[in-house]
């Protein structure tokens, strides 16, 4: 009895420490834009965040976040209009549209730019109206390194398509209405990037990206050539 009583008291304090190291850094319902800023786009809080210019290839917005040690970024996002040029080419299946998060910023850029600091984008890209040769054709998934506002490039080894074109195009017509869950885990000291996947959250694909470079100030929320709400942004520092 004396040897399950420390057993149980030795589990209850790993547990509580557990639960100790974690903070929440962010938790944001977009009642109003708060500490957000944007830069490009049009941008409201209405109990959701939402950007509105279904046209602006670089609209983005940004709020300072410390990041470092082991911590995890949760959001939804829900597509609201855009992602095709007209109808007609929506019929045919011509659809570019794209979402991400920049993280490990070390100073946001306070206007409409390509790049943002020192940071990763980590980027959702649908493209079928450039040519089928194309890194960036069909629906895929990306990561960039941006060296600064105006430096920023696509890195070939995390150019992954996510799933076949003819796929992704069938799939679309269940995207309206629904929100999709974004959850990321990002370890500053070794590099590992954990992505959840949306349908079967137990699942995860990792990836490492520099240690050095993930350890920064500011993160932004960034879409191109369509309108998508953003809800329920909370960061928790895990250890």
């Amino acid at each position: 009895m004396k040897k399950f009583f420390f057993c149980v008291l030795a589990l209850s304090v790993f547990v509580a420490g557990s639960v100790l190291a974690q903070s929440v850094v962010a938790d944001d319902n977009f009642s109003s834009l708060g500490s957000w800023k944007a830069a490009g786009g049009s941008w409201k809080a209405d109990g959701r965040l939402v950007q509105g210019d279904v046209q602006d290839p670089i609209a983005q917005i940004s709020r300072q976040i410390p990041q470092s040690g082991v911590y995890e970024v949760n959001f939804t996002v829900r597509y609201a209009a855009g992602g095709y040029r007209n109808m007609q080419e929506a019929l045919q299946g011509k659809y570019r549209a794209g979402f991400g998060i920049h993280i490990g910023i070390d100073k946001a850029s306070p206007g409409r730019s390509w790049g943002n600091g020192k940071s990763y984008l980590l980027w959702v890209n649908l493209d079928t109206q450039v040519p089928r040769s194309s890194p960036h054709y069909g629906l895929r998934g990306q990561v960039y390194q941006s060296r600064s506002d105006v430096d920023m490039t696509l890195m070939d080894k995390y150019n992954a398509e996510i799933m076949p074109v003819n796929a992704a195009l069938n799939y679309l017509g269940n995207i309206p209405g629904q929100s999709f869950p974004v959850r990321l885990v990002v370890n500053t000291n070794d590099g590992e990037i954990r992505v959840y996947d949306p349908i079967d959250r137990s699942y995860y694909y990792y990836f490492y990206l520099d240690p050095k470079l993930l350890k920064g100030s500011w993160v932004s929320l960034r879409t191109s050539k369509f309108s998508v709400a953003f809800n329920n942004f909370k960061v928790t520092k895990i250890r």
